[in-house]
């Protein structure tokens, strides 16, 4: 019998001990690098629950329409920025010289005038001392000037808006277009380009009749006056001092100077159109600074012209809505950690806004990636009429990390392990 070699047996000896005690190192050494990163490991971000979403807030379209229905004469309103009109009556009626205002916008398109620039030197023909007498004929508005006199764009401007002079009206139109054909003809396509479908023009200064349009239209007209800075200027203005003997004139508006924040924009009178006004006020509704318009036509007198623009701009004032879009402390939602740890979230202030009839406001919430440990977790935004508001997100406490026993013992939730094989 063969006798085994010692030499042999010990080298056997040593590589039973050294894998008997590597093992256990090797697993010692790998469960310490899992816990050393399950320690270490990045946590998922929280998810935000958001409570239910706040509904878009509206402010109601049809109180303007009640407003405007309780006149029994053509009534329209609006506001500046926005394109809404409310109106009783879609019906044309004459202009009377409200075409003024419309004849300007449609020569300054054509040849515009800088604010406070005096403009190009127009000389008095005798044409226009011919026009001016037939005028003075029918108790037109019109103011004589010799022959030869030179006249500049700012003072047939201050003429045709102050006191409503139908003679410089005339020679106005008639020096940018040259003929009346040619002013009719332009004032039908900027009508047509600008969708004021019920617009007729048949002269500039509204001695005709047959200058007609709705009261609706005369709102939108009215906004692009108002966004005019030259035609603003001289609609705003109660009184000038002019040469040629001519002296102080006054704005037939009757409510500049009397009602606060006023900026004209023009009157007209004649027999069978009656007294007409459009008036517009400048107000604030809340914080937000608004331009009311309101068209009044075909009012009996002087007096109820006048009273009929009071009272639609009071009425106008009383239809803002002023609303709290967002709640001091409002719960946003929950946020959750990814053990199911959880911590309220909610506005850290209040917000609030003015809507006018129609308009529309609503919320959206955005959260930071950071949001378990940056100083907000994230903000509320809300789109309004006035451009967006934004209030900060809080957290009611922190949200408490997982403890090390979590981390080592769910893996899945660390690591992302455990997904299905597809």
């Amino acid at each position: 019998m063969r006798t085994a070699d010692p030499t042999v047996r010990s080298r056997r000896g040593r590589g039973v001990r050294v894998v008997a005690w590597a093992l256990p190192a090797a697993l010692l050494l790998g469960a310490g690098g899992y816990v050393w990163a399950a320690a270490n490991a990045p946590l998922p971000e929280p998810t935000l629950t958001q409570a239910a979403a706040a509904e878009p807030i509206t402010a109601r379209a049809d109180a303007p329409q009640a407003v405007v229905d309780e006149r029994e004469l053509p009534t329209a309103i609006g506001w500046l920025h926005t394109d809404d009109v409310w109106s009783n009556d879609g019906g044309v009626y004459p202009l009377a010289s409200i075409s003024k205002l419309i004849t300007v916008l449609v020569c300054q398109e054509r040849e515009p005038l800088a604010p406070g620039d005096e403009g190009r030197t127009y000389t008095w023909s005798a044409a226009d001392r011919d026009r001016q007498n037939g005028y003075i004929a029918l108790d037109g508005v019109a103011y004589p000037i010799p022959v030869g006199t030179e006249v500049t764009l700012r003072e047939m401007l201050t003429l045709i808006f102050l006191p409503s002079a139908n003679d410089f009206a005339a020679a106005y139109a008639y020096s940018v277009f040259g003929d009346n054909d040619t002013f009719v003809a332009a004032v039908r396509d900027w009508a047509e380009r600008n969708g004021l479908e019920s617009l007729e023009m048949v002269e500039p200064t509204g001695m005709d009749e047959g200058n007609r349009a709705s009261a609706a239209d005369l709102v939108r007209i009215a906004r692009m006056a108002l966004n005019n800075p030259t035609i603003s200027e001289f609609t705003g203005t109660q009184s000038a001092t002019m040469p040629w003997g001519i002296g102080v004139i006054e704005n037939t508006n009757p409510l500049l100077g009397e009602l606060p924040g006023m900026l004209g924009v023009k009157t007209g009178r004649s027999d069978s159109a009656g007294f007409n006004f459009i008036a517009a006020q400048s107000d604030m509704a809340g914080e937000r600074e608004v331009v009311k318009i309101s068209v009044t036509l075909a009012r009996p007198s002087l007096q109820a012209r006048a009273q009929s623009g009071r009272e639609m701009l009071a009425a106008i004032g009383e239809l803002p809505l002023p609303v709290e879009v967002v709640r001091a402390g409002e719960q946003i939602g929950t946020l959750t950690g990814v053990d199911g740890a959880t911590v309220n979230v909610t506005a850290a202030s209040a917000a609030s806004t003015t809507l006018l009839p129609g308009e529309t406001t609503k919320r959206t919430v955005e959260l930071r990636d950071d949001a378990a440990t940056a100083e907000s977790p994230g903000t509320i935004r809300v789109e309004a009429p006035t451009g967006p508001i934004e209030v900060a997100l809080k957290r009611d406490g922190e949200l408490p990390e997982p403890d090390l026993w979590w981390r080592i013992t769910h893996p899945s939730e660390l690591f992302g392990w455990g997904g299905q094989a597809g």
